[in-house]
């Protein structure tokens, strides 16, 4: 048993080597045992890659999910002020699915303006897996065009005499402009505080203006929520990641396979080349894929070298981040490129079983290979 699984491994390795030699023996007696075998490599070369690929990539996570504290004035958290909270339809900033409306208040006559927000429940800013930033766009409006004195924002733990207060005077910079600012929350961070605040037991966030004479103030808040960043992995934890990544990668692999098969068996019909019992080639080809278990390999020890990046959850914003920080990376680009350099390897490979199978010429057996790995990269630039 042994030295038959020796066999098969070095045959299968001999693909990498020695094609024509190799593809010779598989085409005269085709294998179950070592289709299976390239089969089991490439997924577990995939996984390996699909990990490290996964853990470069730390994805934001809101609380709330969406722009849900500053739509209502009341679901499942409260706001209060020393003017009248609303909510304010025409002037906002998150917009499109996230929302379309901040909460705003005034007062007449009156040297300060707070708003707040509680009753949202209690949120975890503390440790790895709690939320490290807070993120709200502010803005301010004095009708005699003068700068507050001092701005704070205070995070409630439980009572309200119970808080952590930071600074934020330089984030609302001008009357009538709308400033975001980010906040790193978290034990680790210069937070002022009172009496006895816990990060594990944020309850209510309070902004609050301050200016030295009377005027009629306003102040807005929208896009309001805790965040952090954390990989698939981290979320699903790993044992559930590590299921999931099995379970796409086996099925990546097998709609591949299938997929290549099948365009090289069409377009060698075209070419006037019967390729036998679909069944038959289809365990031959599959023998090519052990190039994928390489090429993969090779990528994921060279991503291992890229940066991670934290990416937003708009579309948009984490095709900018991919540009500026992965395009320019000389591993991402090798990468990329010996993924590329295995899809025309395995079309090589092709080329010679078209050869062996029907004893056809070189170059025909090279053009069907051609024409199907342009159909397959077509789809490809298609359809994934």
């Amino acid at each position: 048993m042994e030295n038959a699984v020796k066999l098969v491994g070095r045959e299968v390795l001999e693909v990498l080597y020695s094609p024509v030699k190799a593809f010779r023996k598989i085409v005269e007696k085709p294998d179950l045992k070592g289709v299976i075998l390239v089969l089991v490599l490439v997924i577990a070369s995939t996984v390996v890659f699909q990990f490290v690929y996964n853990s470069k990539q730390l994805y934001e996570n809101r609380l709330p999910e969406d722009d849900g504290w500053t739509e209502a004035l009341a679901n499942s958290h409260s706001w209060a002020s020393n003017g009248l909270p609303s909510l304010d339809n025409t002037d906002y900033k998150m917009g499109n699915s996230e929302g379309n409306h901040s909460v705003v208040s005034s007062v007449l006559n009156e040297t300060s303006i707070w708003l707040k927000v509680t009753d949202f429940g209690s949120v975890n800013c503390s440790g790895e897996k709690g939320y490290n930033e807070l993120f709200f766009w502010i803005k301010w409006v004095n009708e005699a065009e003068t700068v507050p004195s001092s701005g704070t924002l205070r995070l409630f733990s439980g009572a309200e005499d119970s808080y952590f207060e930071s600074t934020i005077t330089e984030f609302p910079s001008s009357s009538g402009e709308w400033t975001n600012a980010t906040l790193k929350v978290g034990s680790d961070q210069a937070w002022s505080l009172n009496n006895s605040p816990d990060w594990q037991k944020i309850t209510g966030i309070e902004f609050r203006l301050v200016w030295l004479d009377t005027a009629n103030l306003t102040m807005k808040v929208d896009g309001l929520f805790f965040r952090n960043f954390v990989s698939p992995i981290e979320k699903l934890g790993f044992s559930t990641a590590m299921l999931s990544l099995f379970v796409s990668s086996a099925f990546s692999i097998a709609m591949n396979w299938i997929l290549w098969a099948g365009i090289v068996f069409i377009v060698a019909k075209l070419f006037g080349e019967e390729l036998g019992r679909w069944n038959k080639f289809f365990i031959i080809i599959g023998h090519a894929l052990i190039v994928t278990a390489v090429c993969t390999l090779v990528t994921a020890l060279a991503f291992f070298s890229i940066p991670v990046v934290s990416l937003p959850l708009d579309y948009n914003l984490q095709m900018a981040v991919f540009n500026e920080t992965w395009l320019p990376n000389l591993a991402y680009q090798a990468g990329t490129l010996i993924m590329w350099a295995g899809e025309v390897w395995i079309a090589a490979l092709s080329a010679v079983v078209i050869r062996l199978m029907k004893n056809t010429t070189w170059g025909k057996a090279a053009a069907i290979a051609v024409v199907a790995f342009a159909v397959r990269f077509l789809l490809r630039l298609f359809i994934g």
